[in-house]
């Protein structure tokens, strides 16, 4: 009974973390890449605290990168 009852904890732990835990790209700067394309995404601003517009070149760039403001809010905000 004691078992069930610490492998209950430890679930509800992990899930609670899970769902608390945003993207770990959320992190990172805004980074247009060296390319020289024109594509309207969004970042998530860490100093603000909010999603942005901001533009990516095509190429490299990191994971901060987001093709809308809802999806940009979903992984971060």
């Amino acid at each position: 009974m004691k078992t069930l009852g610490l492998v209950l904890i430890v679930v509800l732990a992990i899930a609670a973390l899970a769902q608390s835990d945003p993207d770990k790209n959320c992190v990172d700067d805004k980074d247009t890449g060296p390319c020289r394309a024109y594509f309207q995404n969004w970042y998530y601003n860490k100093e603000t605290g909010k999603c942005e517009k901001f533009i990516y070149g095509g190429c490299n760039g990191n994971g901060n990168r987001y093709n809308s403001e809802e999806e940009c809010k979903s992984n971060c905000a």
